[in-house]
């Protein structure tokens, strides 16, 4: 498998991986996943980490925010430039507050809370039910 095999399959690993707890924000050799996303210049990834509550604006080592790994103007930059500058819906920050206050275990709690359905759908990174007419 190539380095490019392994970033095309990252983002659907991640679409698993995440909602059940990991931490976007985890730093590993000095960088963040979205640092990482960056170099790579995977938009989707950048988008995907975004939605599970990255931090775009953490620093590495070298004190570089992610968009200052890539080239003015690209999809990439754009995309991070876009995040920077517009702030997370509080509906969004809601999801994401309640999510990291359960940790590891937001899965299996969040199907057990007292919720409307559609709340927990919502928590849970489900897609809303389909409604055939």
């Amino acid at each position: 498998m190539s380095t490019t095999d392994f970033i095309v399959v990252l983002p659907s690993f991640c679409v698993s991986f995440f909602p059940k707890g990991a931490n976007v924000n985890a730093a590993t050799l000095h960088e963040t996943t979205l640092h990482h996303a960056a170099k790579t210049k995977s938009v989707d990834l950048i988008d995907l980490l975004v939605e599970f509550g990255v931090n775009v604006y953490a620093r590495d080592n070298l004190k570089k925010k992610p968009i200052h790994y890539t080239s003015l103007g690209s999809p990439s930059y754009l995309s991070l430039e876009f995040y920077e500058n517009t702030p997370l819906s509080l509906q969004q920050i809601s999801r994401v507050a309640v999510r990291g206050a359960l940790g590891i275990r937001a899965c299996e709690v969040v199907s057990k809370l007292d919720l409307p359905n559609r709340i927990i759908r919502f928590l849970s990174y489900m897609p809303p039910p389909v409604i055939e007419i």
